[in-house]
């Protein structure tokens, strides 16, 4: 959480393009959001040097906007990020090169897209039933 939170305050990521944080925390309120921001600003790794009261807010933002993913919460074990790996996109946003995924990209939205016309009552009549 730490991380993602310093990317969105140095505006390396906008909160706008963040779907949701999978985090390694188990924070069930504000006030535990809050303390464990205030752990952060002293670490280098996180968000030491930057400004607390946005940090804070961000962090509660996304915590108030569900956008906090907690494993531990749900008895689901956390896992480790590999190092660099802070982030990634929903969908391909560079596939100039890859044939396979941009193959398999363009198969994915044609099911998307199929999936999503069908009239809601269209299993009642498939196939004469």
């Amino acid at each position: 959480m730490g991380r993602c939170i310093r990317d969105i305050v140095t505006d390396e990521v906008s909160y706008d393009d963040v779907a949701f944080i999978i985090t390694g925390t188990a924070l069930r309120d504000a006030e535990a959001i809050t303390w464990c921001i205030d752990d952060y600003m002293v670490r280098p790794d996180y968000l030491m040097g930057l400004d607390e009261e946005k940090c804070k807010k961000i962090g509660l933002r996304l915590f108030e906007d569900g956008k906090l993913f907690q494993p531990r919460l749900q008895n689901i074990r956390a896992f480790r990020i590999p190092e660099g790996a802070l982030w990634a996109d929903l969908f391909p946003t560079n596939m100039a090169n890859n044939i396979a995924a941009k193959t398999a990209w363009e198969h994915y939205r044609f099911m998307i897209h199929m999936t999503t016309q069908v009239p809601e009552d269209a299993a009642e009549h498939w196939k004469g039933n």
